[in-house]
């Protein structure tokens, strides 16, 4: 009897070492597959997101802008703002000292100039068209009278020169003109020649010219 209670509080025996690693390798792999399932494409889009910005950061290819500081023969003179690419800007405009990279405030700048420039401009071209209709209206259809000396034939001693009709424009319609406007007159005897008188690039007045015996 003593022997059977003996048996019956005995502890029972540890499950045998192949049976734990088994168990281990089991609870390892769950493990794994947690961290896999779970974690990995939460991980995913930040990575891609940091490559997304790094090439958004410095583009392969992209063009910069570099003003000039000297000429550069195909690409433009001092002062001028061109985009070239940055191997170029970089081997050969900044290294031979040919531009300086354009920075904000530069550019800033660069667009002021620009917009005054403009303005400057605008109002050139708004005068030389008030001086036109000034032209057109002081001379008309009747031009400009330029009293020479004659000869019996109506032959005319000397010439009409360019600063002789810009003296004359300006005394009777107070447009003061550059002489090197006006186109010279060809006429060597009494009689009437149509000239042009350039005010601006994109503006040109037209005055016809008499010459008169000085007597008259």
């Amino acid at each position: 009897t003593h022997s059977t209670r003996r048996e019956t509080t005995r502890t029972p025996s540890r499950p045998s070492s192949t049976m734990l690693r088994a168990v281990l390798l089991l609870g390892l792999a769950h493990t794994a597959t947690a961290l896999t399932i779970g974690v990995g494409p939460a991980l995913q889009p930040r990575v891609a997101a940091t490559v997304m910005m790094a090439k958004k950061a410095a583009p392969k290819g992209k063009d910069v802008q570099v003003i000039l500081t000297g000429e550069i023969k195909g690409l433009g003179s001092a002062g001028d703002l061109v985009a070239v690419k940055p191997a170029y800007a970089q081997n050969f405009i900044l290294t031979k000292g040919l531009g300086k990279m354009a920075t904000p405030e530069m550019l800033k700048q660069i667009a002021e100039q620009q917009a005054a420039d403009a303005a400057t401009k605008a109002e050139a071209l708004a005068l030389a068209e008030r001086h036109k209709k000034t032209l057109d209206a002081v001379f008309g259809s009747q031009g400009l009278f330029i009293k020479k000396k004659v000869g019996p034939d109506g032959a005319m001693f000397g010439s009409i020169t360019a600063s002789e009709v810009a003296d004359i424009i300006e005394e009777r319609a107070g447009v003061t003109v550059d002489k090197k406007g006006i186109t010279t007159p060809k006429l060597k005897a009494v009689g009437s020649e149509v000239i042009s008188v350039v005010l601006h690039k994109r503006v040109e007045a037209t005055i016809k010219i008499s010459v008169v015996p000085a007597t008259l």
